[in-house]
C-alpha cells in the first residue's frame, strides 16, 4: 500500500505531510510523558517486527498480493500513540532506505499506515474488548479490528488518488475496498496470531487499561521472543509473492499514467542488497539489515526524547 513519488499531485501531497507531521508531534507529545525503559524496549522491538513481517507478501487472488501493515497490531500491543510513531519510523525507513513509497509522498503513506490504520484498528479493538474482557474476545476482536483498519487504510488511499485526479472515486473505492478485504484477512490472522502469542506468555500486556511495565528487564523475555519472531520472517522472505500488491494492482487497472520519479533511491532498493550474485541472500540481508535499523532507529529517537525530557525536568 506505499504511494510512490509521482503518483499524487502537490495539492495532495503537500496537505498530507502537513497532517501526519501534526499528528505525530501530538503523538510524540503523548508517549513522552510516560516513556520507561520498558516502554522503548517493546516500541522497538514491534518496530522491528513489523518491518519484518511487511515483507511478507502473500499471495490473494486474481494475480495480486498483500502484505501485513500492522497499525492495527502495533496499536492493540502498545496503545494508540506509541503504535503511531512506530508505524511511523517503519514506513520512513522503508522509504529512505529501500525505496518503498516515495519520499513526497511519505505524509500520504504515514496517513493511511501509521495514523488511520492504528487509530481505526485501536477503536474497533477497545470497542469489542470493553464489551467481553475474555481471551476469545481479545483475538476475534484482534481479528476484526486488523481486518477492518487494511480496509479502511486502503480507502483512504484511494481517497488520495481520486483527489490527485489519478483515479475515479466509485471505481477506484471499490476495487480497493474488495482487494483489502481479502488481504485484510492476512492481516487479521497474523494479528489475532500475534495476540495469541503475548496472551500466552504475558497477558498483563494485554489487560483491560494495561500500562507497558516500566522496567526494560520485566519485558525482556517477550521482546526476545518477539524479536525472533521477526529474525525467521525475514528469513523466509525469499518465499514472498512476487505479484503487484493490493495498490499497484489497482492503479494499473484504473489509474491515470504518471511519471514516476524517486526523490531518493535507497541504499537497498526492492529490498535487495546491491552487487550481490545471491539475489536470495541478498534479500534476506537486506532484510536483517532494515530490521535492526527500525529497531535502533526507534530505540534511539526514543531514548533522546527521554533523556530530554529529564533535562528539563531538572
Amino acid at each position: 500500500m506505499h504511494i510512490p513519488d509521482g503518483m499524487l499531485q502537490a495539492p495532495t501531497w503537500v496537505p498530507a505531510w502537513l497532517g501526519s507531521a501534526g499528528v505525530l508531534a501530538y503523538a510524540i507529545r503523548e508517549v513522552r510523558r510516560r516513556l520507561s525503559d520498558g516502554t522503548i524496549v517493546m516500541m522497538a522491538v514491534m518496530a522491528a517486527l513489523i518491518f519484518a513481517l511487511q515483507m511478507l507478501n502473500f499471495p490473494v487472488a486474481g494475480g495480486t498480493s498483500g502484505h501485513f501493515a500492522g497499525g492495527a497490531a502495533a496499536a492493540i500491543v502498545l496503545g494508540l500513540w506509541p503504535a503511531m510513531l512506530v508505524m511511523a519510523a517503519v514506513v520512513t525507513v522503508q522509504a529512505v532506505f529501500f525505496a518503498d513509497g516515495g519520499i513526497t509522498a511519505l505524509g500520504a503513506n504515514m496517513l493511511t499506515m501509521a495514523i488511520i490504520g492504528p487509530l481505526v484498528g485501536h477503536g474497533i479493538y477497545r470497542a469489542i474488548t470493553r464489551l467481553r474482557d475474555t481471551r476469545t474476545a481479545k483475538v476475534t476482536g484482534a481479528f476484526a479490528s486488523a481486518w477492518i483498519a487494511c480496509v479502511a487504510a486502503a480507502l483512504a488511499a484511494g481517497c488520495l488518488l481520486w483527489l490527485s485526479g489519478r483515479a475515479p472515486l466509485i471505481p477506484v473505492l471499490g476495487a480497493m475496498g474488495f482487494w483489502h478485504a481479502l488481504i485484510g484477512l492476512g492481516e487479521g490472522a497474523i494479528t489475532a496470531g500475534l495476540v495469541s502469542y503475548l496472551l500466552a506468555v504475558r497477558p498483563d500486556l494485554l489487560a483491560r487499561d494495561a500500562r507497558m511495565p516500566a522496567d526494560a528487564r520485566s519485558v525482556r523475555k517477550t521482546a526476545l521472543g518477539l524479536a525472533a519472531i521477526a529474525i525467521v520472517a525475514v528469513g523466509i522472505s525469499f518465499l514472498a509473492s512476487a505479484n503487484p500488491d493490493g495498490l499497484e494492482f489497482v492503479y494499473e487497472h484504473l489509474g491515470a499514467a504518471f511519471e514516476e520519479s524517486s526523490v531518493l533511491g535507497g541504499a537497498m532498493p526492492d529490498y535487495v542488497i546491491p552487487g550481490m550474485g545471491n539475489e536470495t541472500l541478498a534479500g534476506v540481508l537486506a532484510g536483517l539489515v532494515g530490521l535492526i535499523l527500525t529497531g535502533v532507529l526507534v530505540y534511539g529517537l526514543l531514548t533522546a526524547v527521554r533523556s530530554r525530557r529529564a533535562q528539563q525536568a531538572e
